[in-house]
């Protein structure tokens, strides 16, 4: 192991650096979201940090190329990443208060929070790379086993970090861990040098005393939450987005709000004769497939979030059945813990009579499999505040329309204006639905008259000819985008909202 010390640290080191940038992407997700441009931002942010370090760390080692130099910058590589699990609320909160370009705001967010860190594990490459150079005659291939080792470390640290740490744990408690391993490293680099040496286990101390309290005040915010304490949130970190709950009052009722990254997903009533009824008044414009021609018996929803309308689907009406589509296996335990989604499931026996039929996957994916047929499709799946691009295109239409009995009916809801700049997507979306079906309908769901404010529209799509109310015609010309699943670029017409 001596021997490989150095390939060790690397291996470690690429790790470490792209677990703290997926952990940057999800740290900003509740104040920017988790669109393309969030992603551009801190993937650009990222890289240039590594470059700025790269560089400089060349002169250091050029310099000194030292153990010593290697553990200080460890040390304070370490104390960075700390420092960004204490103050990222704070700097995250002005900033998006500031700031309503959410490109500009995830820039200066990454920039400020994980440019530092980042830089400086940049730094410790050319340093090593320094160390190791024992024969000159075979400069090429210690740098390349170094720089390969450095890579298969970034995988791992990829893949540990998207599919173990974000969904097992929360992306502030990823960054203590962070912060300990990097201490960790720092003992490793030379366990003689005792100065070192009690400088990081003391930082280790710190870290897992504030680690620990961290846990504690989580466990204790989450069941104040279920307790509907009014002031309490509980966070969570799935593989899909960062959750957060909390409770509130709407128009003189408790609510308990479920927020995914930066969009309100879904809200439930607390008092229970309510918990069944829809707090969003958009979601009641879901009941339009009733007034299709053909009876409304069997439902798939794509999107399930709280269930707040499957719930109501359910308990409204007992003759019907509703399959729902929801690709994230924890927002349904959560939805069944916090949104009495368990009750529901009690109250109308529905683990025997099965009308109600939780599926987890992708909604695109199932619609491409799906043979069964349903009456009405409906469409609520959002990533954050941004809609699920794959749902959006021809292809994907053409199999919402092919999973349809002849007559039903397709409804999505839109978050756009009916006109100026954010009503592209909505204009996209109506074209692009138009080349499948026979009609499409929208629905303003608040009844203003302003055609420039952003707000939930739902969009009816059938084959038939229907009589829905208070509908509005959009002017649709030869430059609207038809998407599909080439061309779709979603981040560019949703409205900034």
């Amino acid at each position: 192991m001596k021997k490989y010390k150095y390939e060790i640290i690397i291996f470690l080191l690429g790790a470490i650096y792209m677990i703290l940038e997926l952990v940057c992407s999800r740290v900003l997700a509740p104040y920017f979201g988790t669109s393309n441009l969030v992603w551009t931002s801190v993937i650009g942010i990222i890289l240039l940090s590594s470059s700025v370090g790269n560089y400089i760390g060349g002169f250091i080692a050029d310099k000194n190329a030292s153990k010593k130099n290697i553990q200080l910058i460890l040390g304070a590589t370490g104390i960075f990443i700390l420092a960004i699990a204490l103050i990222q609320k704070f700097v995250l909160t002005n900033i998006a208060d500031w700031l309503s370009d959410i490109r500009v705001g995830a820039i200066i967010s990454t920039i400020l929070l994980f440019f530092i860190p980042s830089m400086l594990i940049g730094f410790l490459s050319p340093i090593v790379i320094k160390i190791r150079m024992n024969d000159l005659s075979k400069v090429g291939k210690t740098s390349g086993i170094l720089y390969s080792v450095n890579t298969l470390g970034s995988i791992v640290g990829t893949f540990l970090g998207g599919f173990v740490l974000i969904p097992l744990l929360g992306s502030i408690e990823i960054l203590y861990i962070l912060s300990i391993c990097i201490f960790l490293i720092m003992i490793y680099v030379d366990f003689k040098d005792k100065e070192s040496l009690i400088f990081a286990i003391i930082l280790i101390v710190i870290n897992i005393g504030l680690f620990g309290y961290l846990i504690y005040s989580n466990n204790i915010n989450k069941q104040l939450v279920l307790d509907e304490n009014s002031t309490a949130v509980a966070d969570f970190d799935t593989e899909y987005g960062r959750v957060n709950i909390q409770n509130g009052e709407l128009a003189g009722e408790k609510v308990r709000f479920l927020l995914i990254d930066k969009g309100n997903e879904s809200a439930t009533f607390l008092d229970e004769d309510l918990r069944n009824e829809l707090v969003f008044e958009y979601t009641k414009f879901y009941d339009l497939m009733f007034d299709s021609n053909i009876e409304i018996k069997d439902t798939l929803m794509i999107g399930g979030a709280g269930y707040s309308y499957p719930k109501y689907y359910i308990s409204h009406y007992e003759d019907k059945n509703m399959d729902v589509v929801e690709v994230d296996d924890r927002i349904t335990e959560i939805a069944k813990e916090y949104f009495f989604l368990d009750d529901l499931y009690e109250d109308y026996d529905l683990y025997n009579n099965h009308r109600l039929n939780l599926i987890t996957a992708d909604g695109r994916s199932y619609l491409n499999s799906n043979t069964k047929k349903y009456d009405a499709i409906l469409n609520d799946a959002f990533a954050g505040d941004t809609p699920a691009e794959t749902l959006t295109t021809v292809e994907a239409v053409q199999r919402v329309k092919d999973s349809l009995n002849e007559g039903g009916v397709y409804l999505s809801n839109i978050i756009s204006s009916l006109d100026g700049d954010n009503s592209k997507f909505l204009k996209a979306e109506v074209a692009t639905l138009k080349t499948v079906f026979n009609n499409v309908y929208i629905v303003p769901c608040h009844f203003t008259n302003d055609i420039y404010t952003v707000q939930n529209l739902m969009v009816v799509a059938t084959d038939d000819t229907l009589q829905l109310d208070n509908t509005v015609d959009l002017n649709l010309d030869d430059s609207t985008i038809i998407l599909t699943d080439n061309y779709s670029p979603i981040d560019s017409l949703i409205p900034i909202i």
